[in-house]
């Protein structure tokens, strides 16, 4: 009976092989790894059957390598099987004080609650403009037409820094190294336009509320072509200004734009709600802490996590996900930072039954390079996913690359996808790629590893 039994599981494992195709994936690998760009690469792959949780492809799963951003796969994973796809975060605005002959004396209290859509122009509810009428608004029916005192911003929420200490100082001064704040506004980002001069470039307009002369420090240099592109943002320190723009761009273009990390976004948050709020009010500020209980005018609350989640993955979004990652841990411990987020996470891998002796994490975004994690660990937690209740939600949140569903990472150095495919005899499966210490062109191994991903397609 044993050898009977021993029979039909290689029979089994011997059709499902077949099924697979598994000859072409491997001879496609072999190809793959010939490539002078591979040579000297670090190249780990994994592919499970959702079915049965079984590795049917591997080559070197077990390796740690840096995910960069497949990592926010398991960040908006743990957040909706944390906080729920319906959570919302909510900014409460409160007033301190007294309100007497349509004057309010006292007090406006933010209490921040680390919204990253706060601001944002992604969604209709939470643009700029439309939370600071909320605010506006909220004191208009409480009678209010003359303000004395003060605007507070609390921070009861994060209890670490804004920025992570492991990510790369040129990441810093950019949108996608923005710092997460307790209160973030637009997404801490701000955009500027760069006009080309005869020798140099200038900056000729920026929305950050910021002076274009006095506030960039100009070190780009020209490069005749066309395609060049390779500026970054620099937050200076003990300098007159606040960004140095280094690193070379095209002169073909007469104006071009960059993305920047705010440095202060809650600063820039009270600077524009004062703006605002003086159109329909007379404003003195008066430094004043009167002993009244609060009220609370209003709380403005972000679209359901399900859409947070779902603009994360689709434009990877890094404030999203390190926001994300501290929400757990203040879910859970009370106060959010990115080792107790991150210890959570690796909780909740473990209770999906995934080891996590092989997943090292220094943030949630995966922009930091010292991150290591295995395409069997990645591709073993998305496997998790398909049983949890949101699973719909997640996979609905992946990109569409290259005609699959799956989430793509690029970091220095890096690539890397994973995501989910059915295969040609309709078997669902999960899969993690990971090319580390590759040479040459970002883009050209990018093509050659679709070209091995396309032999999975049905």
């Amino acid at each position: 009976m044993r050898i009977y039994i021993s029979f039909l599981l290689m029979l089994f494992a011997h059709q499902v092989i077949g099924q697979f195709n598994l000859s072409k994936l491997e001879n496609a690998f072999l190809d793959f790894e010939k490539d002078s760009q591979i040579q000297q690469a670090n190249v780990s792959f994994c592919l499970i059957h959702n079915g049965t949780g079984k590795v049917i492809f591997q080559k070197k799963k077990d390796m740690p390598l840096p995910p960069a951003s497949t990592l926010k796969t398991f960040t908006t994973a743990s957040a909706l099987f944390t906080l729920g796809e319906n959570f919302r975060y909510e900014t409460k605005i409160n007033f301190k004080g007294t309100i007497k002959d349509d004057v309010a004396l006292g007090e406006l209290i933010v209490y921040a609650s680390g919204d990253p859509s706060f601001g944002s122009d992604r969604f209709k509810e939470t643009k700029s403009e439309v939370v600071l009428s909320k605010i506006t608004e909220a004191l208009n029916s409480r009678g209010v037409k003359s303000l004395k005192g003060k605007i507070t911003i609390v921070n009861p929420v994060f209890n670490d820094t804004a920025s992570n200490i492991h990510w790369l100082e040129e990441d810093f001064g950019n949108y996608y190294g923005a710092g997460v704040y307790a209160l973030n506004w637009k997404e801490n980002k701000f955009d500027i336009s760069i006009k080309t001069k005869k020798s140099s470039f200038e900056v000729v307009q920026n929305d950050g509320g910021l002076n274009n002369l006095k506030d960039f420090k100009m070190e780009l240099v020209q490069n005749n072509l066309p395609t060049a592109n390779d500026a970054f943002a620099y937050i200076l320190q003990n300098s007159p200004y606040k960004y140095a723009l280094r690193g070379d761009l095209a002169t073909s273009k007469k104006v071009q734009n960059m993305s920047l990390a705010r440095i202060n976004p809650e600063e820039d948050f009270k600077k524009e709600l004062i703006a605002h709020l003086k159109k329909s009010f007379s404003i003195n500020y008066v430094p004043i802490d009167l002993p009244s209980p609060e009220i609370n005018l209003i709380t403005i609350q972000s679209p359901p996590l399900s859409k947070l989640v779902y603009w994360c993955n689709q434009k990877s979004l890094n404030l999203y996900a390190e926001a994300f990652c501290k929400t757990i841990a203040l879910k859970k411990m009370g106060k959010g930072n990115w080792n107790s987020g991150i210890n959570e996470m690796k909780r909740v891998a473990q209770y999906w039954g995934v080891d996590t002796n092989m997943i090292h994490l220094f943030d949630a975004s995966g922009l930091a390079p010292t991150n290591k994690i295995t395409t069997y660990s990645i591709a073993n937690l998305l496997s998790a996913y398909k049983k949890q209740a949101w699973s719909q939600v997640f996979f609905e949140s992946l990109p569409i690359i290259n005609g699959m569903t799956m989430k793509s990472g690029y970091i220095g150095g890096t690539r890397s996808y994973a995501g989910y495919i059915t295969l040609h005899d309709s078997t669902n499966v999960s899969f993690a790629f990971i090319v580390n210490n590759y040479t040459g062109k970002p883009r050209s191994v990018k093509e050659k590893m679709f070209k091995v991903l396309d032999v999975l397609k049905p």
